[in-house]
């Protein structure tokens, strides 16, 4: 079986999974505008009190919070998706036939992730929607192309990211620091519900250790203020250098924590 037809295989027993769960699906829609709801009522509240903080992305505190929500959603699909879905084939026993296929270790992760993204980018469509027909946001300023460039180099490193967090569930099983760092700091720390700006400077210096950081500042830039490519240089090197970095050593990583695995019989264990 080729690559490509193992990888739609994946897929389709995802789908059909998700499909059998209608009822979470539809709750978590509601919970999804019910949080953002949250946020648009602190906006109507504060009105321009954050304006000195917002004055560079040339936008409003909802429509801040609003891009950056959506854009987070997505690219911490990367981050989540390879813990979650090895956790799952733990538990139901099913890791280790799951390895046996005939991929190498990159198509191998693109399988085992690819329906997560899928579902990602539905939901990206839901917010988009949401923001243009029920919250009337206006993303007339956007520079798309610069957007989608900064998309691009940030989903492939919260995806890198992802793998690396991956290892720990395949050592460890449970007990996985690199997640709960990125579910409990990335959003706090790298500008996704306030401009990073706020923060006082020990925390900043945190920050600016982030990748989240400079992905979140690049898109609402691009997003909210029409900046470019040239205007985004600074964000956009240090994404690249973030993604030169992990994406090898990311697959790697993971690699060498199966090989390990399977040497101490502890890869179909959970």
């Amino acid at each position: 079986m080729s690559a490509a037809r193992t990888i739609a295989a994946f897929i389709r027993r995802d789908f059909l999974a998700e499909k059998s769960y209608r009822l979470s699906f539809a709750l978590g829609a509601l919970a999804t505008l019910a949080n953002l709801a949250v946020f648009y009522f602190i906006g109507r509240l504060f009105g321009g009190g954050l304006a000195p903080h917002l004055e560079p992305y040339g936008t409003g505190y909802f429509a801040y919070v609003f891009t950056a929500m959506a854009f987070f959603g997505y690219i911490g699909t990367g981050a989540g998706s390879y813990a979650g879905r090895l956790r799952l084939e733990q538990t139901q026993g099913t890791l280790e036939a799951a390895l046996s296929t005939p991929l190498k270790t990159i198509p191998f992760l693109a399988a085992m992730s690819a329906w997560n993204f899928l579902f990602a980018s539905f939901e990206l469509v839901v917010y988009a929607l949401a923001g243009i027909f029920i919250f009337k946001l206006d993303f007339s300023a956007a520079n798309w192309p610069a957007a989608a460039l900064v998309f691009a180099l940030s989903a492939a490193c919260f995806a890198a990211l992802g793998i690396i967090s991956s290892c720990f569930v395949v050592l460890f099983k449970r007990g996985n620091p690199l997640a709960w760092v990125l579910n409990n700091f990335e959003g706090l720390l790298g500008g996704v519900y306030f401009p990073v700006a706020v923060l006082p400077g020990w925390l900043l210096a945190v920050s600016n250790l982030l990748p989240v950081t400079y992905a979140v500042r690049a898109f609402q830039l691009a997003v909210n203020k029409g900046a470019g490519p040239a205007a985004l240089g600074h964000d956009l090197l240090v994404l690249t250098v973030f993604n030169i970095v992990l994406i090898p050593a990311s697959v790697r990583l993971f690699s060498l924590a199966v090989n390990r695995a399977r040497k101490t019989g502890t890869l179909g264990e959970y």
